[in-house]
């Protein structure tokens, strides 16, 4: 089982220590519609996303978040996309 998130040059690792940084990790959907947006975003060529790939939540925005924690649906929205940020992750 990957417990590692797939963003590329993210080191972050399912832990109790990211856990206790607050950083939460969260499967790409299901859905083969939101998946392959997912999938895009990380801007990785050829990737294709398993069953169980993860995303840790260094790679979203608080606006992609509901308030109970989950991630929102749509997390590529123009409001949220960082690919051209300067920090040391790619949000999506």
């Amino acid at each position: 089982m990957a417990d590692f998130c797939a963003a590329y040059g993210c080191s972050n690792r399912l832990s109790l220590k990211t856990r206790a940084h607050g950083i939460t990790f969260h499967r790409f959907p299901k859905t083969g519609m939101m998946r392959r947006q997912w999938e895009l975003g990380l801007k990785r060529d050829g990737f294709v996303a398993a069953d169980r790939t993860l995303l840790c939540s260094e790679h979203f925005s608080s606006e992609d978040f509901h308030r109970t924690g989950k991630i929102n649906p749509f997390p590529l929205s123009s409001s949220s996309s960082k690919a051209g940020s300067n920090k040391k992750h790619h949000h999506l």
